[in-house]
């Protein structure tokens, strides 16, 4: 189970995510669309690698993690549905504000996929943007439920968040309820000076036993920090712009390698900088 936020302040915006399963292969990825470069997360599920999170150059942001709507929960579905997936590659490709993704979706009701081996859990999605807009994307009976920012951060473990619109941040229940309370306790009260340290704080915080990756991405200076099995003593930065991956804190030296295959193993990143 996962924990991201996205938290605005001066001008400034940081995102960061918690990803926690199994130990998996990971893959990060560059790629380029007409005047954006695209950064993409991804873990291999299901004998395929699936993109789990989503940068553009423009700073939009695309999270999307599991959810647990309970036994009783049934989606509606009919054949205007989109596949959330194919929306959320084209809203990356085609837009820079969180508000224009409405315009991709168009009045459409999103649909994920499911496992029938687990009925209660499901999937949403945080979108977010560098200036300040930000939303939680998650399945209704027949409609989409849509939960905006508030207070300039918004937080998504694993409960659903339109479930809570008008409870208290402390009185949400649900899987992954501690770390959402542990999150938004510590961006209300470090809010004002808040950056890339405070963000690995929370992550640290709010990381599992299986926290398989740790990210904070700064969308203003198009750069990425990361860890890998809550080994945070370890980061390296991504410049989305450079397409370019540097070790920083923990190596012998800040050794700058360029992407130019588009992707890297984190397997094989991780052997490199021994």
């Amino acid at each position: 189970m996962c924990t991201s936020f996205a938290v605005y302040h001066q001008e400034k915006a940081v995102y960061g995510m918690n990803f926690d399963t199994d130990d998996i292969d990971l893959k990060l990825k560059i790629s380029s669309y007409n005047d954006m470069n695209l950064f993409y997360f991804s873990a291999f599920l299901e004998n395929k690698y699936r993109d789990i999170a989503y940068f553009n150059s423009e700073g939009l942001f695309i999270l999307t993690q599991a959810v647990e709507y309970g036994p009783g929960f049934k989606a509606s579905c009919d054949e205007n549905n989109w596949f959330a997936f194919d929306i959320f590659d084209e809203a990356l490709k085609k837009t820079r504000k969180a508000s224009e993704f409405f315009e991709i979706l168009n009045k459409r009701v999103i649909s994920y996929p499911r496992n029938p081996l687990f009925p209660a859990l499901g999937l949403h999605t945080m979108i977010a943007d560098k200036t300040g807009d930000a939303f939680i994307l998650e399945e209704g009976n027949g409609t989409n439920i849509i939960s905006p920012v508030r207070n300039d951060f918004i937080v998504m473990t694993n409960f659903p968040n339109g479930k809570f619109e008008e409870t208290k941040y402390n009185e949400v229940y649900g899987l992954g309820a501690d770390r959402y309370i542990c999150a938004y306790e510590y961006i209300r009260n470090n809010i004002h000076s808040f950056g890339i340290n405070e963000a690995f704080e929370i992550l640290n915080k709010t990381s599992q036993k299986n926290t398989l990756c740790t990210i904070v991405y700064e969308p203003i200076k198009n750069e990425i920090y990361i860890s890998f099995k809550k080994d945070l003593s370890k980061k390296w930065k991504i410049s989305v712009t450079d397409k370019t991956i540097q070790s920083m804190d923990g190596f012998l030296s800040n050794n700058k390698i360029q992407l130019t295959n588009d992707e890297v193993l984190v397997n094989d990143l991780i052997s490199l900088y021994k």
